[in-house]
């Protein structure tokens, strides 16, 4: 079940918080957003592995980034 497990690929983050995959690479790319893992890399190259996101930053990221509405 996915709300047990500690870390999400990309594909279950979007499932589960509605953060498409694209907007997950964007950041990537751009360094900057959600913080991620890459387990599997070789390190002599800058590619390949797999991305993982921990379930407790991603929910702590967007506590953070919560923007209330006064009205």
């Amino acid at each position: 079940m996915i709300s047990e497990k500690l870390y999400l690929r990309p594909k279950e983050v979007e499932a589960v918080f509605g953060i498409k995959q694209s907007t997950l690479s964007k950041q990537r790319n751009g360094k900057f957003g959600l913080p991620y893992t890459i387990v599997g890399r070789n390190p002599k190259l800058n590619r390949g592995g797999i991305i993982l996101y921990k379930v407790s930053e991603i929910a702590e990221y967007l506590e953070r980034k919560s923007v209330s509405a006064l009205y």
